[in-house]
């Protein structure tokens, strides 16, 4: 250690009459910048900037949705499996909609039978099928239509991360609140929540529902 020491001080160099300060050698600047330090901390993982998370970011929801959506693509909500890893305890780790496997974030989501209930709803309501992959960001990448408009995959994307938000929300009030869990209950609010974020951002785009027509898609 000292030698290590020894060493480091023999390649500074000293300028007489100047003032020692900081310097950040990050990023090639010599002063610091959050950005910098940020794509420092997480240049061994995954690019941030990847085509899924910037179609994310277009979608038309309120901010508190996207960054749920955005949080369970990079594995970050409290569910109870990364909750017993930071070492919180839980009563358990079953997940709380089916009551068979462990909460991971690929069950909860995509795996789970519960889950894939209210999925199948809304294929049901697009009238689409697809290969239904529980890896979270390969689910989030097929969940868009190769031949369609940037404007239309906004809206699928969107009808994604209110999946995504309001499976979240029903997990939580089964656990906190005691609820009971109900399939076409959750899609039913996936429904009216994409409805109303969509039809105040982006005009003439219409809803067929499972529940009544309010009029027919029109995108």
């Amino acid at each position: 250690m000292e030698d290590q020491l020894f060493q480091i001080l023999l390649k500074a160099r000293l300028v007489p009459g100047e003032a020692d300060s900081w310097v950040w050698k990050v990023g090639g600047l010599q002063t610091f910048s959050v950005n910098s330090a940020y794509i420092h901390v997480r240049k061994d993982r995954e690019v941030v900037s990847s085509p899924a998370f910037s179609r994310l970011w277009r979608c038309k929801v309120v901010p508190s949705v996207v960054l749920t959506a955005w949080r369970m693509l990079e594995n970050k909500l409290a569910i109870r499996v990364n909750l017993e890893r930071r070492g919180v305890s839980v009563e358990n780790s079953l997940c709380c909609l089916c009551g068979k496997e462990e909460e991971s974030y690929r069950h909860l989501f995509f795996d789970c039978s519960f889950a894939w209930r209210v999925w199948c709803l809304c294929f049901k309501w697009l009238g689409v099928s697809f290969v239904f992959h529980i890896n979270p960001k390969s689910n989030f990448d097929q969940f868009r239509l190769s031949w369609s408009s940037d404007s239309v995959n906004v809206v699928w994307n969107t009808i994604w991360v209110g999946m995504v938000s309001e499976l979240w929300n029903h997990r939580n009030f089964i656990i906190f609140k005691r609820g009971v869990a109900e399939a076409f209950e959750v899609f039913v609010f996936v429904q009216v929540k994409v409805w109303s974020w969509i039809s105040v951002k982006i005009c003439f785009v219409c809803f067929p529902t499972l529940i009544g027509v309010w009029n027919l898609w029109c995108v």
